[in-house]
């Protein structure tokens, strides 16, 4: 029992000490960094932007009840979604916001955010589709040093027409 109460303590020192602080602020920036280059990914169309921030095993979900496990089935899947002319019609009315960033342990952090699109356009039907406001919650891990996404669900909110 005290050993317990002695590692307890230790990690609740190690984890206010103002080197962990320095370091959570180095992390959430490098976070930070990471959704930019994915964002920028997205924006640019380009997959291998996008998959650069993905860690190998990532788990995606769209609200559309796509679910995609690993990088490379989200590569295949990124490949065909970014060459579609309809998904290349919408843009961002509101870009990316980072609503909410916390660190769930040293090397985990969940971050909510959310963007608007608008002009997207159903590739089968070739009608528009309802402008989405789209509520994302990400899971990261800093794996060799490195931050990348390891989870990913995707939200909209449905505005009736």
């Amino acid at each position: 029992m005290k050993r317990l109460s002695s590692t307890i303590l230790f990690a609740t020192l190690a984890f206010s000490s103002p080197f962990a602080r320095a370091q959570q602020v180095g992390d959430e920036a490098d976070i930070r960094a990471v959704l930019a280059r994915e964002t920028e990914g997205w924006n640019k169309f380009d997959v291998d932007e996008v998959i650069s921030t993905f860690t190998a095993d990532v788990v995606w979900q769209n609200p559309f009840g796509v679910r995609i496990h690993g990088a490379a089935d989200m590569k295949k899947f990124l490949t065909d979604l970014l060459n579609r002319p309809g998904f290349r019609a919408g843009a961002s009315t509101v870009p990316t916001t980072i609503l909410d960033l916390r660190f769930t342990s040293p090397t985990t952090a969940a971050v909510w955010s959310d963007e608007k699109i608008a002009g997207l356009v159903n590739d089968l039907s070739g009608k528009p589709m309802q402008p989405r406001h789209s509520y994302y919650l990400k899971v990261l891990v800093k794996q060799n040093g490195a931050w990348k996404i390891s989870d990913v669900l995707i939200m909209d909110i449905v505005h009736p027409a």
